[in-house]
């Protein structure tokens, strides 16, 4: 279960089960301020430890990671979330740089071919004129296989793009527009994943979002890319 902590004055750090748009959460709620907020906040991390809590949602901005990891609690991943969405986000891209996605093309590019970049890639496939495949575990592979399935012009990687899609850190190369589909703040280029239907406050919050994704509490016609 996930888990959500909550700030509200008069918060004692005690945790109680919950919904958040249909998804079972362990919801704490704990005043920070004042002299006694740390003393609530443990309170509430402890909770919902005890709880069976490993991932915790919190306000944007939260200032007391250190405290809640004291008890195996961390962030919930996004990275997951945002791959699923690499391929509309390339494409909104290439629309959004003037550039027909049939006479573009866009790099792959990561440590290992994955499932994520080989789903993001069948995707792409019968919409770009050509690919670029940059990962030295497996990226071979997944480029002939593109080839022999789709018929796609998959380019080696040392090849120009429009657009590249960095699935780790560690990618070689980054030329054109690059989408970084890692870690907790994505760098997307100044598009925005957003669910109109959710409370303004939670709308473009990437950790609720990969929450309710993940719980098949969103649709893909449920995100929007701004």
């Amino acid at each position: 279960m996930i888990g959500q902590l909550v700030t509200v004055p008069g918060g004692r750090g005690r945790a109680e089960l919950g919904q958040l748009y249909g998804l079972n959460v362990l919801r704490g709620s704990a005043d920070p301020a004042g002299f006694w907020g740390e003393h609530r906040l443990r309170r509430a991390g402890r909770e919902l430890r005890r709880g069976g809590v490993r991932r915790v949602l919190t306000p944007r901005d939260f200032a007391w990671w250190p405290l809640l990891e004291r008890f195996g609690l961390r962030p919930v991943e996004v990275d997951a979330f945002v791959r699923a969405q690499s391929a509309p986000l390339a494409l909104e891209l290439l629309e959004r740089r003037g550039l027909a996605p049939d006479r573009a093309t866009v790099a792959l590019r990561g440590l290992r071919a994955g499932r994520d970049m080989a789903r993001t890639a069948e995707q792409l496939c019968r919409r770009v004129r050509s690919l670029v495949v940059d990962a030295p575990q497996g990226g071979e592979e997944l480029a002939a296989w593109l080839r022999r399935e789709f018929g796609i012009p998959v380019l080696p990687p040392g090849e120009g793009c429009h657009v590249s899609l960095c699935f780790h850190p560690d990618c070689s190369r980054r030329e054109g527009e690059a989408l970084e589909l890692y870690g907790p703040r994505p760098g997307l280029a100044g598009l925005i994943l957003s669910a109109a239907r959710l409370r303004e406050e939670d709308r473009e919050d990437l950790s609720v979002l990969s929450a309710l994704w993940e719980g098949g509490k969103l649709r893909p016609g449920d995100i929007k890319i701004t």
